[in-house]
């Protein structure tokens, strides 16, 4: 049992080196500057609710055609993330249990192909997908407006933009993240209990509102508090709507731009201070959602049961027709003018990208890989990537083993506190790495010691953070998969094994890595893909060391900065973007169809 005792200690020393002492970093900036940040948060840019903050929510512009202005409320940075990322999780819960719904319990024709749609926006290219969202919204030229006013002849037009705008790009983005999690927990109902229902004289109606709503709680908070997480942490539809001044007042945008300050030299307490807000706030709602999952038992009577499912009437299937499809396809819109963005000759005056054509992908392609700098990011991405791999499935399976094969409040801890990566915001974890390194290699230089502060430097090396940030961020994937591997297999069989003289290293060896291996596998290949498309440590981190031959700079972060280049560096951006992609679907197709996993989530 020593190797387990190591374990419970290795756990605890990365989390507590890589994750807990950063972040109480944090809080000790806040506690030293706490003068200059009461003066800061008591200024109505930070906390506005008054009335007045809802004077521009929406009005009508005097236009011809007349203009329906929707900007939604400005109640100042905390209180519109607050009201954005709960919109953002509200909107698609609801309309992710209608999708989970008609894909679980409805056979029709189409069936494959509406679920198929439903997954494309999983696929992930940061700051294209809500450049798409910008032009479809666009007031002028877009299609939203093409569509409405010119095909279906409204006498009116819409312009969403602002907090808006950016609620309506992450409601598409994570739209999938809500489906998945509502489809995995409806699916678990046993179908037992609707049977039982529907012979006591309960419709269907009733039987899912009796019986179905109320068992699938866990995906239905699971999938609120996950959306609500990555929206109040996204920073990328922020970024592209940045030239609306109410875009910018949201936590990720105003912690992200205080990073650049920091770098600049502008050290400011209020920086940290709404760091540790956005870093309660997500960890608060983590909390609640697991206490309260917790709470309750859901158990199956019988194990591994088909879901109960009906055959809609015509008025039903015209409705899946009419509802579920569209809105399919709304959410995988902005993926698929992304790619768009890549064939097309310009996409600047019109509704729609023109000029497509195969040959515009293969020179921007190539462009891209005669570009050194390009390729530099697409190199960094891999590099990346594997590193971080490597040591979050290393950690992870000593964590998992740490907290399946010990009981009591330390094996406990250790696996809340490995699951809890995936609450704190990547904006938090990147500000905490670079105060922290930044103080400690001062203190370095201060002790007599420069050759391991110039090692240690964020500035010069910011690679190291980068890789160790992102395998602490994506930890859970590799501890929930390689745990859940540990409760399938008895513990019986390590105890023979040590009977008859085996060590557990030998155990490990011999028994548990050969049974867990998918698990491994995938959880490790899970991990990768996230870390291929992580946006906040990326764009923060990878930024330390410019733009030049040794930048430190990953594919997202160079993406960022293409997109803020200019209408030209759009397509270099997406194109960009497309390598992303691939990367992707390479990990996801591996991990869905050898392993036969489902990509997915944890909580």
């Amino acid at each position: 049992m020593n190797l387990i005792k190591l374990s419970t200690g290795a756990g605890y020393l990365y989390l507590t080196l890589l994750l807990v002492a950063p972040l109480l970093f944090i809080f000790w900036q806040v506690l030293a500057g706490i003068a200059e940040v009461y003066t800061s948060i008591t200024d109505p840019f930070y906390l506005n609710p008054t009335p007045s903050a809802f004077r521009d929510a929406v009005f009508i512009r005097p236009t011809d055609p007349p203009m329906v202005v929707i900007r939604g409320p400005d109640m100042g940075v905390i209180l519109n993330s607050l009201w954005v990322a709960l919109t953002v999780a509200a909107a698609d819960v609801a309309l992710g249990f209608v999708l989970a719904y008609v894909l679980a319990k409805y056979v029709f024709p189409g069936r494959t192909l509406l679920g198929l749609l439903a997954t494309v926006p999983l696929i992930v290219m940061p700051f294209a997908t809500a450049y798409v969202v910008r032009k479809f919204l666009d007031p002028r030229w877009g299609t939203l407006n093409w569509l409405l006013h010119d095909v279906l002849g409204l006498p009116f037009k819409i312009e969403v933009s602002g907090l808006a705008a950016v609620a309506a790009v992450q409601m598409l983005m994570y739209l999938p993240i809500a489906y998945l999690n509502i489809y995995a927990a409806l699916t678990r109902v046993d179908p037992t209990l609707e049977e039982v229902a529907n012979n006591l004289g309960a419709g269907e109606g009733r039987a899912v509102r009796d019986v179905v709503l109320p068992l699938s709680t866990p995906g239905l908070a699971a999938a609120f508090v996950l959306v609500f997480i990555f929206a109040i942490d996204d920073v990328a539809a922020p970024i592209i709507f940045q030239d609306d001044p109410a875009a910018r007042k949201l936590l990720s945008y105003q912690v992200y731009s205080k990073f650049l300050d920091q770098i600049r030299g502008q050290i400011s307490p209020t920086a940290a201070f709404l760091a540790l807000i956005l870093l309660s706030i997500s960890i608060a709602s983590f909390l609640a959602v697991r206490r309260y999952v917790g709470l309750r038992q859901y158990a199956m009577l019988i194990r591994q049961l088909r879901p109960r499912t009906y055959t809609p009437g015509p008025l039903g299937r015209l409705a899946i027709y009419l509802v579920a499809f569209p809105l399919v396809l709304t959410a995988a819109a902005p993926l698929i003018g992304a790619v768009a963005l890549v064939f097309a000759d310009r996409w600047t005056t019109s509704p729609l990208p023109e000029g497509l054509s195969p040959a515009n992908a293969a020179g921007r392609l190539e462009g891209v890989f005669q570009n050194q700098l390009f390729l530099r990011g697409v190199l960094n991405t891999l590099y990346y990537g594997v590193a971080a791999t490597l040591i979050m499935t290393a950690v992870g399976l000593l964590i998992a083993i740490a907290a399946a094969r010990s009981r009591g409040p330390l094996a406990d801890a250790l696996d809340a506190l490995a699951t809890m990566p995936i609450a704190i915001p990547g904006l938090v974890v990147a500000y905490a790495y670079f105060l922290t390194s930044f103080q400690m290699t001062t203190w370095l230089k201060a002790a007599g010691a420069p050759h391991i502060a110039a090692v240690l430097d964020p500035i010069a090396h910011p690679e190291l953070y980068l890789v160790l940030g992102y395998s602490v961020r994506k930890l859970p994937f590799a501890v929930r998969s390689i745990y859940a591997g540990l409760q399938q297999i008895h513990t019986s069989m390590e105890e023979v094994a040590m009977n008859l003289g085996a060590g557990y290293l030998g155990v490990l060896h011999k028994i548990l890595l050969p049974l867990l291996k998918t698990n491994i596998l995938s959880g490790a290949l899970i991990g990768f893909v996230y870390v291929t498309s992580e946006v906040s440590l990326s764009i923060t981190l990878g930024v330390l060391k410019g733009v030049g031959k040794d930048t430190a700079m990953p594919i997202t972060a160079f993406m960022r900065e293409r997109f803020e280049s200019g209408l030209y560096g759009v397509q270099d951006a997406a194109t960009l973007g497309l390598i992303l992609v691939a990367i992707q679907i390479a990990a996801i197709t591996l991990t869905t169809r050898v392993l036969k996993t489902r990509y997915g989530f944890v909580l």
